[in-house]
Parts: C-alpha cells; structure tokens; sequence
C-alpha cells in the first residue's frame, strides 16, 4: 500500500511539473523557475522514497529490472533538473517528467517479484557499476539534448516565430552542450568497459557477452560522433540520428535481456 501511494504521489507531482512547463514551453518568460523547482522537488524526493523502500526490503535488496529502471529514470531526473537551473533545459523537464510519471504508472502494473541480492562491496565491482550507470545517464541526456537540437533547427528552418520569441535556448549553445555531454559520455563508456575487463572474470562468458558486444557497438557508435565531430565537423540530422542509435543500443545492452525475462517471460 505505501508503495502504491508514494508512486502516485510522485506520479501527481511529475504530472504537474510536466503540465506547467508545457503550458507555458513557447511564452517569452517560459515557466516559472520557482513553480518548476518547487514541484519536481517534491517529485524527486517523493521518487527517492520510493525507490528506499522498493530496493530496500526485510528480505533483502530487491534489484529487479523495474526497480533497476526507476533509479536510472531518478538519477537522470534529477541531473536534467540540476542542469536546468544553470542552464536553458526547458525544452528536456516535460520529456523527463513525462517520462518518469508514464515509467512509475507502468511500475504498478509490471511484474515483478523479490529479488534478494546481497551486495557485494568489491571496489572493482562497485567501481564498474558506478562509472557505467553514470556513463548511461550522460548519453541519454545527451541524446535528449540531440532531440531538442533536432527540434530547435527545424522549426528555425520553417521561419516560426513562437521558436524565436520562445523562452528556449539558443541553437548554438544546444549544439555545444550536447556534444560536450557525448565527449564527457563516451570518455565514461570507455572507462566502464576498461572497468569491466580490468576487474570482472564474466565480461565474456555466454549470460553476459550481449551485453559486451551491444556495449561495444554502441562505444564503436558514440566515438564516430565524436571524431566525426572533431575532424569533420559532423553536425545535423544525421549525427542526431547516431546519438539515437547509440543510446538505443546502449539501452539494450543495459535492460533488454531483464526486460525480457523479467517482464515478458516472467522469470525471476
């Protein structure tokens, strides 16, 4: 029951940030900074609660894909709304709060069971989780940052006017940001794959080698863009379409097979 209650509570709060943001995404002011702040906060910690109690059970730590899922969906959250407040995001909260309340509805209705999983401190282990779920983070703000890029220059390209009088950010410093966030990303994807290699035996072996190569393509894919980036100046829809790509493979690398034994074929 509390479970239930904090997810909608959190779902009430995500619900309307998203709602204010939106109503007022081309006015010339945009959305009250305060108003914004005041109810994802309470959205964000609401989650955090949730998340203390789904993960953190009598029987144990319960890590299953859902909850794997919602943390991600919380660190992203919150690093979007962090960002949001040194820099123009406006375009990115109701994509994220969108996000968050859709994933925290359907977390109700997902299966799920107890997953008892004692965590083991080993420094490489932690080492390697860490870098990789901040690695994932930055390449899907990143890429959330590529989609608002995507959306900016094309109604530039139309002539809009709501887009030049809008309370968004300019074109140019979208397009700085979003590929100093792919440089930052990519480094950490590297670091996390090097992490993998340099303290885990099980990288290789056959429960886990999707997850390497998907990894490894979607690295492969994330420095294209960036050498591209640097040598050739690569800019535009396709080097949008790319980010995209990458980050869907990453995110298949990360949650596809739970995805599917957990939720499809319901087992634990």
């Amino acid at each position: 029951m509390l479970i239930t209650i904090l997810t909608l509570l959190s779902c009430a709060f995500y619900g309307a940030a998203t709602a204010h943001v939106l109503s007022r995404l081309f006015d010339a002011k945009g959305p009250s900074q305060k108003t914004t702040v005041i109810l994802s906060t309470l959205a964000i910690l609401t989650h955090m609660v949730l998340l203390v109690n789904a993960v953190f059970t009598t029987q144990g730590q319960d890590l299953s894909f859902i909850n794997v899922s919602l943390l991600t969906c919380w660190v992203i959250v919150l690093s979007v709304t962090a960002v949001s407040l040194r820099f123009p995001a406006t375009l990115l909260l109701p994509v994220v709060y969108g996000f968050a309340t859709i994933l925290l509805l359907a977390s109700l209705f997902m299966p799920h069971d107890i997953i008892v999983q004692s965590i083991r401190l080993e420094i490489g282990l932690v080492t390697h989780i860490s870098i990789s779920l901040l690695a994932y983070c930055v390449l899907v703000i990143a890429t959330l940052y590529a989609v608002q890029f995507y959306f900016i220059d094309k109604r530039l390209k139309r002539k809009d006017l709501a887009i030049v009088y809008s309370h968004l950010p300019p074109l140019m410093v979208v397009e700085r940001q979003l590929y100093q966030l792919v440089f930052v990303g990519t480094a950490l994807l590297s670091l996390a794959l090097l992490s993998g290699f340099v303290f885990l035996d099980s990288m290789l072996a056959i429960e886990n080698a999707h997850k390497t190569v998907l990894s490894i393509i979607a690295w492969g894919v994330f420095l294209a863009v960036v050498i591209g980036r640097k040598l050739r100046g690569w800019r535009g829809k396709s080097s949008v379409i790319t980010i995209m790509v990458g980050a869907g493979l990453l995110t298949l690398a990360y949650f596809g097979s739970r995805f599917v034994q957990e939720v499809i074929l319901q087992r634990f």
